[in-house]
């Protein structure tokens, strides 16, 4: 079916999967595969990386496709992209599909990149002279100057994606499928990407996104999958698949809060606040502060607990002015021996926009060790140079694995608080006031007078 049916008003889904699955066979050695053949015994072992999926997608969607590593993301793409075919199931596909998946998909390596601009575009429904027509364009968004004329094997991994990103997106596909590709390169060549991406989203394309930033999915989604080992788990809203991942990601063995315990009004200067929060017991009353969000997304094993959360100075209310010093008193309990703990934060804007991110290991260089019953209380200081709106706080602990490598969550609460930035917004735009001052100098021209 054309691009042009398509957007000239279909009513049924551009893409439908009912029941599709993928099996790979193993074999332990490899003259194992020849006796099978031979049919003197069954050596094949059965690996299913996608099974019993259903999956449609409607026009103009964004598709937010998140799963651990070997989940069966990569597989259903490459189904959707006619790369592969299911083992079982029936997949329809009505639109034109332009796909950047493993690096070099479509390409030939002994090809120039000019060659493989032919190539590419001609495998996505181009002919040549279309690609002509556009060649300029392409190139002018690769930018990879005289490398277009070198084959491409002999080019970086940030050169292979600006070239394939440039065809993908010249073709004006009906669904756009990005399988991690935009990781690679620099800042300028992401987020001109990400601008390109709004604009195809703007003008009716659907985009199939796999990625491992909630962040990325919150803000460019408006439907969530997930999938598991395999078979989807989850579909729907974002807010409810990045709540699922997390979970499959981090675990979810944290306890819900006790009832609504007694909770007492802390003292207005930080010390004091911090005697007072030490000494107030263990249960979990964070969810009764001024501010919490009751659409947090919480994760961890429950080794510690988040149990409250204080504004010095504001009487415990999350409300300030731009520049204003501010500081946070989070309290920490802790239900078992824990050793190279870390403490973070992040603040982000309600669209999923990072703000601002840190972690004691950062701040500090180290690790802590604390032993079952300890209560700590993690005092972040700062001043606050946002624009004024409204954003969400995220708050945990996390402990390092016995390698320095890995970070496990061991009570992670995502956006469990709402800080509001009070004021007028004034001359800033964005997030973050830099206060910056602005002095302009003038020389008079030989011509003119002083």
């Amino acid at each position: 079916m054309s691009s042009e049916i398509i957007r000239a008003g279909r009513t049924g889904p551009l893409i439908r999967a009912k029941g599709i699955g993928k099996r790979y066979l193993g074999y332990a050695k490899p003259h194992h595969r020849l006796l099978q053949m031979l049919g003197r015994k069954t050596y094949a072992k059965e690996f299913w990386a996608l099974r019993d999926f259903d999956l449609e997608v409607w026009p103009g969607e964004t598709i937010g496709i998140i799963g651990k590593n070997g989940s069966g993301k990569s597989t259903l793409l490459q189904m959707i992209c006619g790369l592969i075919e299911p083992t079982i199931g029936e997949i329809e596909v009505n639109a034109r599909v332009a796909g950047l998946l493993e690096l070099g998909a479509g390409f030939n390596p002994e090809f120039t990149g000019l060659e493989n601009v032919y190539l590419k575009a001609g495998l996505l429904g181009m002919g040549r002279t279309q690609v002509d027509a556009k060649l300029d364009s392409i190139l002018a968004f690769a930018e990879i100057g005289d490398f277009v004329h070198q084959p491409v094997k002999t080019y970086s991994s940030g050169m292979f994606v600006r070239l394939a990103f440039a065809v993908a997106v010249a073709v004006e596909p009906d669904v756009l499928v990005v399988d991690e590709a935009l990781a690679v390169g620099d800042a300028y060549f992401q987020r001109k990407c990400h601008r390109r991406i709004q604009e195809l989203q703007e003008a009716g394309s659907t985009l199939l996104l796999v990625t491992h930033s909630t962040d990325a999915v919150e803000r460019m989604c408006s439907r969530g999958v997930v999938i598991n080992a395999g078979s989807k788990v989850y579909d729907g809203p974002v807010r409810g698949a990045i709540s699922d991942y997390l979970q499959l990601i981090f675990g979810s063995h944290v306890a819900e809060p006790a009832g609504k315990a007694a909770i007492k009004v802390l003292g207005e200067t930080a010390d004091d606040a911090v005697t007072e929060l030490l000494a107030s017991g263990n249960a979990d009353v964070l969810s009764q502060r001024s501010g919490y969000n009751r659409d947090e997304i919480r994760v961890g094993n429950g080794k510690a607990m988040l149990a409250d959360f204080h504004v010095v100075g504001q009487s415990g209310v999350p409300m300030l002015f731009p520049g204003q010093p501010v500081e946070f008193l989070v309290k920490y309990v802790f239900k078992s021996p824990l050793g190279r703990v870390i403490f973070g934060m992040l603040i982000r804007t309600p669209e999923g926009e990072l703000v601002y991110s840190t972690n004691t290991f950062l701040e500090r260089a180290e690790a802590f060790h604390h032993e079952e019953g300890d209560v700590v209380v993690v005092r972040w200081k700062f001043n606050a140079h946002l624009i004024p709106k409204q954003y969400l706080m995220t708050f945990g602990i996390s402990q390092f694995d016995e390698f320095g490598q890995e970070t496990i969550a061991i009570d992670r609460r995502a956006d469990v608080m709402v800080l509001a930035v009070l004021g007028d917004t004034g001359a800033a735009q964005g997030v973050a006031n830099l206060q910056a001052k602005c002095e302009i100098e003038t020389m008079v021209g030989a011509g003119g007078k002083g």
